[in-house]
């Protein structure tokens, strides 16, 4: 990324923390437990996935990758938020101000199409069993990984890459964390062009993940209405049902944070609180949801647990 080098000497301020100091320790605690309780969920899967053969399927190294995004997603936010809590002055030089934008756009984009990914996949497993196997090879596997964090990883890379560029005239973030639009409202010059790419990236990846999502489960709903099997029929009903709850719970919170965002006029400490929410909540629910939720994962992290603990 060389874009950060241009203004990496610059120093910015974080002044959007507002807390009162009674809230200091409660809030360094709870945070300190959710961000433990991400690192050990995530971790606790990945490993999973790794040590047991039998989860070398599809499902699972997506569920792999979707873990990997939430380390990525909580590991920049919190461990600076945590600190930031204790200090008086809060600077941020610009190179570590853009690599947080950064790494916290790229966490919400390709959480978006990795959870997409994971809806074709369940969609060719329930619908087409037979043919799965010869539809979801190891190559194609890697094509949808690869296309999920590649597309994410560009599109954040041109976004990050021309609000870098913009010209500044303050150092002061009214913000408790960096992101684009925290950047941009930096600027000395019209940020209509930065503003519109990200409405454009976002709302074509909700429209995309959205309708994908929707065909797909749509047509499982509709294959799990006919079939004779009701132990199968009810496996991928909770397949779907935890997928979706998950989705669902992720584009509702963004599109709170999105309205929030552009209408600055509203309440500073909602927008604060759902920036936090969209980027804590879906990394810590992705363990329980996804992970020890399916037996097979559940089985494996007791397995390993009991074998640690036994030594």
């Amino acid at each position: 990324m060389g874009f950060i080098a241009q203004n990496n000497t610059s120093i910015l301020y974080l002044e959007g923390f507002n807390f009162h100091a009674n809230m200091t320790i409660p809030l360094f605690l709870c945070f300190f437990i959710i961000y433990l309780s991400i690192v050990v969920g995530n971790v606790a899967v990945i490993h999973a996935i790794i040590v047991n053969r039998n989860l070398h399927e599809p499902m699972y190294i997506l569920l792999c990758n979707m873990s990997v995004c939430d380390l990525i997603g909580s590991a920049a936010l919190l461990p600076r938020l945590m600190a930031d809590l204790f200090a008086e002055v809060r600077p941020i030089t610009f190179g570590l101000c853009i690599t947080q934008a950064f790494s916290i756009h790229l966490y919400g984009t390709a959480s978006q199409l990795i959870l997409t990914v994971m809806a074709y996949d369940r969609y060719v497993a329930i619908c087409d069993p037979l043919r799965y196997t010869s539809i979801m090879t190891s190559t194609t596997l890697m094509k949808l990984c690869c296309f999920a964090w590649g597309g994410a990883f560009i599109l954040i890379t041109i976004l990050i890459g021309i609000t870098a560029r913009l010209p500044r005239c303050g150092k002061t973030l009214l913000a408790i964390f960096c992101n684009n639009s925290s950047l941009f409202s930096l600027s000395c010059v019209n940020t209509t062009l930065v503003n519109l790419y990200g409405l454009i990236i976002t709302y074509f990846l909700s429209v995309f993940s959205l309708v994908t999502i929707v065909l797909t489960y749509s047509k499982i709903l509709y294959s799990c209405l006919y079939k004779n099997d009701n132990r199968s029929k009810r496996k991928a009903i909770h397949t779907c049902a935890t997928h979706l709850i998950l989705y669902i719970f992720y584009e509702v919170i963004l599109l709170f944070s999105i309205i929030v965002q552009r209408y600055p006029t509203g309440d500073t400490e909602v927008r604060k609180a759902i920036g936090i929410l969209i980027m804590i909540i879906p990394p810590l629910l992705n363990p329980l949801i996804y992970g020890m939720n399916t037996k097979e994962i559940r089985r494996t992290v007791f397995r390993i647990v009991s074998h640690k603990m036994l030594k």
